[in-house]
């Protein structure tokens, strides 16, 4: 194998054109749109065709990280962080922890704003000053809730040792499975200042 292109970036599928060496694709990560792109099968040079989302530019936007840290079962996990944009670590943010299963996987999806009715929306945190935690729950058989809080509450404490969280003010969030689980660590920890169980 030979690599063509390479980055921090989601690439989908490229299609090639039915009598020519063009290709159509799209890259994305938390902050670029998938917008198409073509190129030639060297994908030396790429070109953007299209456009759709042009109204990014007048939103502050944040940026996303993985972070890793240890279950109090001994396992290592991973989440995303996602920041306020002009994230000044000396400052003290608010935070959302928001989980289902696992959201590693997903840290660079474009995340289109949006009302919705069973997560958070990531923009409308992070441009009004909120980090927003995605820990990955890893489930042992029979017993949710407490896997749960076994994976979720160090990966809160990991991301509040970076020092610029405010302690007295974060909260959490699950909807159906997730919000089973958020309703089971509001009866193991008073650590959160809120909790919505959808």
């Amino acid at each position: 194998p030979v690599e063509l292109y390479t980055g921090r970036i989601n690439l989908n599928r490229p299609e090639r054109a039915k009598e020519t060496d063009i290709i159509i694709f799209t890259k994305e990560n938390f902050d670029t749109y998938p917008n198409l792109m073509a190129t030639d099968l060297s994908f030396k040079k790429q070109v953007q065709i299209s456009d759709a989302a042009p109204q990014q530019n007048q939103f502050l936007w944040g940026t996303a990280e993985l972070i890793s840290w240890r279950s109090l079962d001994g396992i290592v996990l991973e989440g995303t962080l996602h920041k306020p944009a002009n994230f000044d670590p000396n400052k003290k943010y608010p935070m959302i922890v928001n989980f289902y299963e696992k959201s590693s996987q997903e840290l660079l999806n474009y995340h289109m704003p949006e009302n919705h009715r069973s997560t958070v929306d990531y923009h409308y945190y992070t441009s009004n000053g909120y980090v927003i935690f995605n820990p990955d729950v890893h489930y042992k058989e029979g017993y949710p809730g407490e896997s749960a809080f076994n994976c979720v509450m160090p990966g809160v404490n990991a991301v509040v040792a970076l020092g610029f969280i405010d302690e007295k003010r974060i909260g959490a969030q699950g909807h159906s499975w997730g919000g089973y689980q958020v309703a089971y660590l509001a009866t193991r920890t008073d650590m959160f200042a809120a909790i919505e169980s959808g």
